[in-house]
């Protein structure tokens, strides 16, 4: 191939790639996106499971924010380790879709494994069949 031929393929190679990973980040673009792809993905818990919020991207959901988790630890006063707002889902760097997501709101909460969750509640249920 020629060299001009070479370098126009370059230069829209870039832009193809480019605009995929810039359009999906868009604020509104990339809420649509989430709602149709990550609906019911990310989920958030405390450590004994008392607090659990599943962030959903409808139009007119407010976006994610700790403010709730602060008014439940508030009002409840639960013991210190249940104090700390725990992401249950992995960043995956692969679902470019989810980068603009991951850099706002994901690095600023520790990952737990959501069967640490279960077991924690399953541990905190009583069993009726023994009180009775």
């Amino acid at each position: 191939m020629k060299k001009k031929t070479m370098t126009m393929l370059r230069k829209t190679i870039i832009v193809v790639l480019g605009t995929m990973l810039l359009l999906p980040n868009m604020p509104f673009i990339g809420k649509d996106i989430h709602h149709w792809l990550d609906e019911g993905y990310f989920r958030y818990s405390n450590l004994d499971g008392s607090y659990m919020i599943t962030q959903d991207f409808d139009f007119k959901s407010p976006g994610f924010s700790t403010f709730g988790f602060e008014y439940f630890v508030k009002n409840t006063s639960p013991a210190k380790e249940n104090r700390k707002l725990y992401r249950l889902y992995k960043i995956n760097p692969l679902c470019f879709w989810r980068w603009s997501y991951y850099l706002r709101h994901s690095i600023h909460l520790d990952y737990m494994d959501p069967s640490v969750i279960e077991q924690n509640i399953a541990k905190k249920k009583i069993d009726t069949s023994k009180v009775m």
